[in-house]
């Protein structure tokens, strides 16, 4: 039976006219029946009304799950429209408990930012069961973005119902004060994913305290808060540098590995003279000195590159790797004519030289110095008796393509093969130039080895086919080495599938969580052909 529009629209006056709410919603719940010029023709006439029960049948309709042929945005705006008219009428519809439908009302308060709103939203709060409700309240109250709900919004961080935590950290993260920032600060520990969520927060407000805490998370005792941390420090970029350039002045090395390598995510070049001065100063720690090395490597150094060739003397291989990568990509005239003369010595300091580059694939400056006396003699040695064939491989098609037949000629001898099956190993960690050493000093003792930039391959490969042993780093994005762990563990047991976890990470809760987690032992970076090896021969022999 159709309804006739005309009937309907007198019905309409008289309910605004009388301000009779019940008969209202009686109304509207015929609309949907009504055809669709006929509910455009409702709207037009209901948004040329004011009043409070104009707002509520808005209200209404645009609670209304169904589908109108009046698009939502446009009952919505008109909603709005009324609501700015006259204020009052949304907070006596806030309170009113003849209304089945606050939602719309409760996050139209937020978007307006109606302060006077507040009392009303605490009070919703504080008597209504509906989770939905109570976490839009929350929202709300955080949009409205007055300091005065800090004290209700925080009870709500250590609420029993999860997804009223989350919107209560959304909520004092949009008060951004320093007593709302203190208040997401010491909710974090307890839970992994929840600590996310406050970083994030944290993240999106930026201002000088709230980064100042995320600086402080570079040290947090916990793996994942420090990866993500480190994610999004380097998102927010240059307005960080001259507080991580501030952490350059600590002792504390593992402090030092992570900002060096946030500083060089960034690769500003205001964060150089920083790095530059931490080198100069020396320090012990040779994780310390390969961080800085690869972040500089990262940023452009301009004249500033001489820097780099200092590094090429180092006593540490890694470090040595490190910074001539670094070189090849800030390289100019005067870094080759340095490493020119570094190699012109010809002692055993030129011999570590020429293998840093060519272990590093710095192509440029190997063919600088390829012709000098005696490079040639220990690139073909190296090659023959250290490299990964993929490795040997590379340089001698290079050699053929540059002219150095000669020289690729004398690469053509293989290397004699381990007698037996060779023990397969993977080896995970988020940076390439590791993963470049891995496999070279992995080939070395005569074992396959399999390389994985990111821990979901390296789970997933594992599950596919699983390897004698895993060498994995606990500082990696997305997932640590302890996550990996924890992972592999619910399908292989220790003595199935060692896993040895090689870090950077000083003595911390992180060992002590990655043995729980069940790591079979750790080995700190930079590690040896001989740490691998005495870590394979003590978890295998088990």
């Amino acid at each position: 039976m159709r309804i006739d529009i005309d009937d309907v629209l007198a019905e309409l006056r008289h309910v605004v006219k009388v301000n009779d709410l019940v008969k209202g919603e009686i109304l509207l719940a015929h609309f949907e029946q009504l055809e669709a010029k006929d509910q455009n023709r409702f709207i037009a006439l209901l948004g040329s009304f004011k009043g409070e029960v104009v707002i509520s049948l808005l209200g209404s309709l645009l609670a209304n799950e169904k589908g109108f042929s009046v698009p939502k945005p446009v009952i919505r705006n008109l909603l709005l429209s009324r609501i700015m008219d006259n204020r009052d009428q949304l907070l006596t519809l806030l309170k009113s408990d003849k209304i089945r439908q606050k939602q719309v009302f409760v996050e139209l308060a937020g978007e307006i930012q109606l302060e006077e709103a507040i009392p009303y939203l605490e009070e919703i709060l504080a008597t209504s069961a509906d989770l939905s409700l109570m976490k839009d309240c929350l929202l709300a109250l955080g949009t409205i973005g007055s300091p005065l709900p800090t004290n209700t919004l925080s009870d709500f961080l250590y609420s029993g119902h999860r997804e009223l935590v989350i919107a209560a950290i959304h909520g004092l993260s949009n008060i951004d004060t320093p007593t709302s920032v203190k208040r997401l600060v010491d909710r974090m520990g307890t839970d992994s994913d929840l600590d996310i969520i406050i970083i994030d927060a944290l993240a999106n407000i930026e201002d000088a305290q709230a980064l100042d805490h995320l600086n402080k998370e570079l040290s947090s005792p916990y793996a994942y808060v420090r990866n993500h941390v480190k994610k999004k420090l380097a998102k927010i970029g240059a307005k960080a540098i001259p507080m991580l350039v501030e952490n350059l002045n600590s002792e504390d090395a593992d402090l030092l590995v992570h900002t060096l390598n946030v500083l060089g995510y960034i690769g500003d070049i205001s964060a150089v003279r920083g790095v530059r001065k931490l080198l100069h100063n020396e320090p012990i720690d040779a994780n310390v000195r390969f961080a800085a090395y690869e972040s500089l490597g990262m940023m452009p150094l301009a004249k500033g590159a001489y820097v780099l060739a200092e590094g090429l003397t180092d006593p540490v291989d890694h470090v040595r790797i490190a910074a001539a990568k670094a070189i090849e990509w800030n390289c100019d005239d005067v870094l080759i004519a340095g490493v020119q003369n570094l190699v012109r010595r010809g002692s055993g300091e030129a011999r570590q030289v020429v293998e840093a580059f060519f272990n590093s694939e710095s192509h440029k400056i190997v063919f600088s110095i390829i012709e000098l006396e005696g490079v040639a003699d220990i690139a073909a040695d190296f090659l023959n008796t250290k490299a990964h064939p993929d490795l040997k491989k590379r340089y001698e098609d290079l050699f053929r393509q540059k002219g150095f037949v000669d020289l690729a000629d004398r690469l053509l001898e293989k290397k004699k093969e381990a007698e037996g099956k060779e023990r397969l190993v993977y080896a995970v960690d988020d940076s390439r130039m590791i993963l470049s050493i891995y496999k070279n000093t992995l080939f070395q003792l005569g074992l396959e080895a399999h390389l994985f930039e990111f821990p979901a391959s390296a789970i997933e490969k594992a599950i596919e086919t699983k390897p004698d042993i895993i060498f994995t780093d606990l500082n990696m994005p997305d997932i640590t080495g302890v996550g990996l762990t924890l992972q592999l563990r619910a399908i292989y047991s220790k003595e199935e599938l060692p896993i040895v976890m090689v870090t950077t990470q000083g003595d911390s809760p992180d060992h002590k969580e990655a043995y729980e987690a069940g790591v079979n032992m750790i080995v700190t970076k930079p590690f040896t052909a001989d740490d691998l090896q005495a870590a394979m021969d003590e978890v295998l022999s088990k």
